[in-house]
C-alpha cells in the first residue's frame, strides 16, 4: 500500500508474481481505460454501503452491549458518552432508553457536521462502530476484548485523481508550481488520508523490470514488448528534479501574486489549506495489535483514493496488478482509517470521536481540492 506515515501494509507480503500477469507487459488494450476496468474489480474488492449519512453498524457488532450479555455495560458506555461531551442528552430521548440506539445516534451526530457531496468526491463511505473494525466481512474475532471498541472508516467507493491536466495548468503560471503543489498535496495527505500513490509503486516496477529483462533474454519477439514505464515517465516534465518547488517560506507570496479568481489560484490556496488542516492535529498512533487480532490470517486496505498522473500510468498498471493480488488472497478488508477506544474511558473515547472528526474534516477539504482539480473520476461499486 501507499506509503502515508500513518499506513501500515498487513498483507501478505506484497506483490507477487504469477503466470498471469506476465502478459501485462505487452501493450495495454487502448478501448478500456483504466477506471472503467478498475470499476470491475472495485466492485469486488470494497464494503458495501452508499456513504456518511447512514452509518453502518455491522450486525452483532455491538453484541457485548446488548442485554443477554453485558447490559450494564452497554448503560456504562452510554453514560461514557454523555460525559465525554459525545453523546447528547436529546439523542438520548430519540433513543427511548436503548444504549444501543443511542450508540448509533451519537455517530451519526459526528458525521452530521461534515458536507457529505463534497466529501463523496474523495470517497464513499461506511463509519463502523462496534468490536470489529470492519462492516464488510462476515468473519468474528476469535477472542472479544471488551476493552477494545473501535470507531473506522471505510470506502465503498473511491476516487481517481489524473494530475497531469492540472500540472500542466499551474505550469502555465509559473514552472515551478507544479512541483509545489504536489509536493503539499503529498504532505496534507499522508498522515490522515490513505491513498495509492507514486510511493506504492517500487516492486510492481521492479518486477515489471526483472520480466522484461527476463522475456528480452529468452528471445521473445520484441513486437508488442514494452519495456516498463518509470515513475519518472509518468510524473512527466514538471514533476523533473530541473523544476524545484517554492520554499514553505516563500509560497503564501508567490500565491498572493497570481490573480484572485483565477483556477490556478484556487488550487493552491485548496492545496494549502489541506495541509495546514493536517497539521492542525497530530495523529495518533494506531493500535496496530488490536487491528491485528481481528485478521489473523492477513487483509488488504482498500484506498480512499488513488493519486495517478494520467490514464493507464505506472500508477494505475500497480493498481490494477494489486488489487488482482487481493482478489486473489482469500484475505478481509480492514479499513483505511481507525482508532481503537476503550468505552471504560472518558478521556480514550473523546480522543477517539476527536480523531473521527479530524479524519472527516480532512476528508471535507481534499474534497475540496478534487472539485477544483480537472481529471478526477470516482469509481463506484456496480450494483
Amino acid at each position: 500500500m501507499p506509503g502515508n506515515a500513518s499506513g501500515r501494509q498487513l498483507s501478505r507480503g506484497g506483490l507477487q508474481p504469477s503466470t498471469e500477469t506476465r502478459s501485462t507487459l505487452r501493450t495495454a488494450a487502448t478501448g478500456r481505460s483504466f477506471a472503467a476496468a478498475a470499476r470491475a474489480c472495485a466492485a469486488r474488492l470494497m464494503a458495501s454501503g452508499s456513504g456518511l449519512e447512514i452509518p453502518r453498524l455491522r450486525a452483532a457488532c455491538l453484541d457485548p452491549f446488548r442485554p443477554q450479555t453485558a447490559y450494564a455495560g452497554a448503560f456504562t458506555l452510554a453514560r461514557n458518552l454523555l460525559l465525554a461531551g459525545i453523546g447528547t442528552s436529546e439523542d438520548w430521548e430519540r433513543s427511548n432508553g436503548d444504549p444501543v440506539n443511542f450508540m448509533l445516534h451519537t455517530v451519526q451526530r459526528a458525521a452530521a457536521g461534515f458536507n457529505q457531496r463534497i466529501i463523496d468526491r474523495v470517497a464513499h463511505t461506511n463509519i463502523v462502530f462496534g468490536i470489529y473494525p470492519s462492516s464488510w466481512s462476515l468473519r468474528e474475532p476469535e477472542r472479544r476484548n471488551r476493552n477494545h471498541l473501535f470507531v473506522a472508516v471505510e470506502a465503498t467507493h473511491i476516487s481517481v485523481v489524473y494530475l497531469r491536466e492540472a500540472l500542466e495548468l499551474l505550469a502555465k503560471t509559473d514552472p515551478r508550481l507544479p512541483a509545489t503543489f504536489y509536493g503539499m498535496l503529498l504532505d496534507g495527505v499522508s498522515q490522515w488520508i490513505l491513498c495509492y500513490d507514486e510511493s506504492a509503486v517500487e516492486s510492481y516496477y521492479e518486477y515489471r523490470l526483472e520480466s522484461y529483462k527476463e522475456a528480452v533474454a529468452d528471445g521473445e519477439a520484441q513486437e508488442g514488448l514494452e519495456r516498463p514505464q518509470t515513475i519518472e515517465n509518468a510524473k512527466g516534465p514538471w514533476l523533473s528534479r530541473k523544476f524545484k518547488p517554492w520554499p514553505a517560506r516563500r509560497i503564501r507570496n508567490v500565491i498572493s501574486s497570481i490573480p484572485a479568481r483565477s483556477e490556478t489560484r484556487q488550487i493552491l490556496e485548496a492545496a494549502v489549506q489541506l495541509r495546514r488542516l493536517a497539521r492542525k492535529r497530530k495523529r495518533g498512533r494506531p493500535d496496530w495489535k488490536a487491528l491485528e487480532e481481528c485478521f489473523p490470517n492477513g487483509c488488504y486496505t482498500v484506498p480512499f483514493s488513488i493519486l495517478a498522473f494520467y490514464e493507464q500510468d505506472l500508477v494505475c498498471e500497480a493498481f490494477q496488478f494489486e488489487e488482482q493480488d487481493w482478489l486473489n488472497s482469500g484475505e478481509d478488508s480492514s479499513p483505511a482509517f481507525f482508532s481503537v477506544l476503550d468505552p471504560n474511558n472518558i478521556h480514550s473515547i473523546t480522543k477517539a470521536f476527536e480523531e473521527l472528526k479530524h479524519f472527516l474534516a480532512m476528508l471535507e477539504a481534499f474534497g475540496g481540492l478534487l472539485a477544483l482539480l480537472p481529471g478526477a473520476d470516482l469509481l463506484e461499486v456496480e450494483k
